[in-house]
């Protein structure tokens, strides 16, 4: 029975949150996340969200931003890398990173973004998703401030809080 199921699974995520946050995979600040199901998620919760661009510092390894393009992947999404820091091709693996989201060809469509960024870029990359028709952001800890809830909310955007690295994926 899953109802019977849940408190298990509950204090399974909760038992690897706390493993990954004492070894420093992923920061203490997103151990007080709520962790909930993705199916009462408002962006991870819609089906078939297949393609994503990641926003941030996607190339370097040190960085969330590339773990959260490793488990998108390795949940059967398809990942376009974006950072404004640096757009050059990863030499030894040929993966290409756009400056922006307008970069991205035209006929490539992003079903959602996930921003992991600093909240200054985050507006302007909203922006971007607006005029592309992109409905959906997932905003990592950190990229919600400094309005870009409020601008997202006034562009329509249908926004989720969390870690990518935490939070549950569902299945494609």
């Amino acid at each position: 029975n899953n109802q019977q199921a849940l408190p298990t699974m509950k204090k399974l995520t909760v038992s690897v949150l706390t493993y990954l946050t004492s070894t420093s995979i992923i920061p203490k600040s997103v151990q007080s996340l709520s962790m909930s199901t993705s199916m009462e998620s408002p962006v991870l919760g819609v089906p078939n969200l297949r393609n994503w661009a990641v926003v941030g510092d996607v190339l370097n390894e040190q960085k969330p931003a590339f773990r959260v393009c490793q488990r998108l992947e390795e949940y059967g999404r398809t990942v376009y890398r974006v950072s404004p820091y640096n757009t050059r091709k990863k030499k030894e693996t040929n993966i290409i990173v756009y400056p922006s989201l307008e970069e991205i060809p035209d006929d490539i469509t992003i079903d959602a973004v996930n921003l992991i960024i600093s909240p200054r870029i985050g507006t302007t990359v909203l922006e971007s998703m607006a005029k592309k028709n992109i409905q959906y952001a997932f905003i990592q800890p950190g990229a919600d401030g400094g309005g870009v809830l409020s601008r997202a909310d006034e562009l329509g955007i249908t926004v989720q809080q969390g870690c990518v690295l935490v939070t549950p994926l569902p299945e494609l």
